[in-house]
């Protein structure tokens, strides 16, 4: 139950950041729809966005969380925070005046077609400053894993909606006055907003400078290059997207960027709260195969009826959350293309990420490293054939990505396959599988109708199925809900 109260929290809060991460992007659409603006931001986004991704949900978690969590358990902490604390600090400073100092090379790297364009010296300019975020969210990385290794789980999750509020309130106050620099201002200001945040819960937390070079730290260095390879890897599925998109037609980096929002609403809800929480769970060496074949079960029936509803509902929820403002029906059509396209590989990703825990528990982190690796090739191949060759454009670019995730997580069940238990998995994806089909179903009979009602009446279709048939893992988790809504209502 430990992984799945842990899951739930972590899930809950990442759920609140994103659906107020959706509140930023609304607004971004609503002030500069599909535009030079829009390709020029999310350009320079791209990169300090994905070192959050890279550190806050991956690479730096994935290497620290087992170390430190020994360091407690044999009271030896306070020498190695602090050492980690300090050269963490160094290091985060020196990568970010690297990044702002180097802005134009890194732009013409990533997105090397707009360099032709005439937004392209707009781009340079937002990266220098937006680049400037990168501190921040290093920092809230570093704290989110300490937090993580105590228990702590829907506080560093919750940061990130500290981020999206802060963001959201400047671009309101200052987009008609200021234009794309309130989009600067927002990043830097919910940066700091979203680091401040943690100060209150790191009490107690042994935190200082040291430049002593503490044996463990030179572990975790051993440990977390190659994972941070293997997340930065992953991660570079995001830079094949935007490298390839910069050479199709104006807004193609945004389509792909609003489409991608969306589909990481339930994506990270469900992939990220699970993969943290298991990795906890096998560093604390729980029972690995009760474990991992819990967190499949569970990420399977939150993932799938996800994808169902997202092939049904694709284009009224694009038109829903940005269909309004400079964001027009034409925009709102080629989102939803690319939205479906992206959600073929929901379940994948997900179960991959819960897989590339199972390795770095026991301090592999070589073959994640290689499975993404693997995966990107696949996808640049794929991505290249279905946008260019095929001649789909950006909803091509987005098939890649799908592809990847299933090419990913086959290499990597290949090597794990023997640590889940197949009989009690199946038994519940057949339910899952059953209850996802007729909840789509439903879902298409309910078309026209507001998605205010036919979202909740397929999801309450989808549970109703499944606690019809019985599926325990259902049960579980509304035994534990029930619990936590008592404590709430009478601490």
């Amino acid at each position: 139950m430990r992984i799945i109260k842990h899951g739930i929290a972590f899930s809950i809060a990442t759920l609140i950041s994103r659906i107020v991460g959706y509140v930023r992007d609304a607004l971004i659409a609503y002030y500069f729809g599909v535009s030079s603006i829009t390709d020029a931001f999310f350009v320079a986004f791209r990169l300090p966005n994905t070192f959050r991704r890279l550190f806050g949900e991956g690479g730096f978690n994935a290497a620290f969380v087992p170390i430190y969590a020994k360091d407690i358990k044999e009271g030896k902490e306070r020498e190695f925070l602090q050492s980690t604390f300090t050269y963490y600090l160094l290091i985060n400073l020196f990568t970010t005046l690297l990044l702002v100092l180097f802005a134009e090379q890194i732009i013409s790297l990533i997105a090397p077609g707009i360099r032709a364009k005439s937004y392209f010296e707009l781009t340079v300019f937002m990266s220098r400053w937006i680049f400037l975020y990168l501190f921040f969210v290093g920092l809230s990385a570093f704290f989110m894993a300490v937090l993580n290794t105590r228990g702590i789980f829907f506080v560093p999750a919750f940061a990130q909606a500290v981020f999206n509020l802060g963001f959201s309130l400047v671009v309101v106050v200052s987009a008609h006055h200021f234009g794309y620099y309130s989009l600067i201002a927002g990043v830097l200001l919910g940066g700091l907003f979203q680091l401040l945040f943690h100060f209150p819960f790191l009490k107690g937390v042994p935190l200082g400078f040291s430049l002593r070079f503490h044996p463990h730290v030179k572990l975790l260095f051993k440990r977390l290059l190659p994972a941070l390879a293997g997340f930065g890897v992953a991660q570079l599925s995001f830079f094949i997207d935007t490298f390839l998109a910069s050479f199709l037609a104006l807004g193609s980096i945004s389509y792909l960027y609003y489409a991608n929002r969306i589909f990481q609403l339930p994506l990270g809800a469900i992939s990220v709260g699970i993969a943290n929480s298991l990795l906890s769970a096998l560093s604390h060496g729980e029972d690995k195969v009760k474990n991992t074949t819990l967190a499949f079960r569970f990420i399977l029936l939150l993932s799938f009826p996800s994808v169902v509803g997202l092939l049904v509902f694709a284009e009224q929820i694009v038109e829903l959350l940005y269909g309004r403002g400079k964001f027009l029906e034409n925009d709102v059509k080629v989102v939803a293309l690319v939205l479906q396209a992206y959600s073929l590989g929901l379940v994948f990703f997900s179960l991959q990420k819960a897989l590339s825990s199972v390795f770095f528990a026991r301090g592999d982190t070589y073959t994640p490293v290689k499975a993404s690796f693997l995966g990107i090739i696949f996808e640049g191949l794929t991505a290249y054939l279905y946008a260019f060759v095929l001649k789909l454009g950006v909803v091509g670019l987005a098939l890649g990505t799908a592809s990847s995730s299933v090419f990913s997580f086959a290499y990597l069940l290949k090597n794990t396959y023997k640590i889940i238990d197949w009989r009690d998995f199946f038994s519940g994806m057949v339910k899952i599988f059953f209850a996802g089909l007729l909840m789509g179903w439903f879902g298409f009979t309910l078309k026209g109708v507001s998605l205010l009602i036919s979202i909740p009446a397929c999801a309450f279709a989808y549970f109703a199925v499944l606690l019809l048939l019985r599926e325990r893992l259902l049960i579980l988790a509304l035994a534990y809900s029930n619990r936590l809504t008592k404590r709430l209502l009478n601490p």
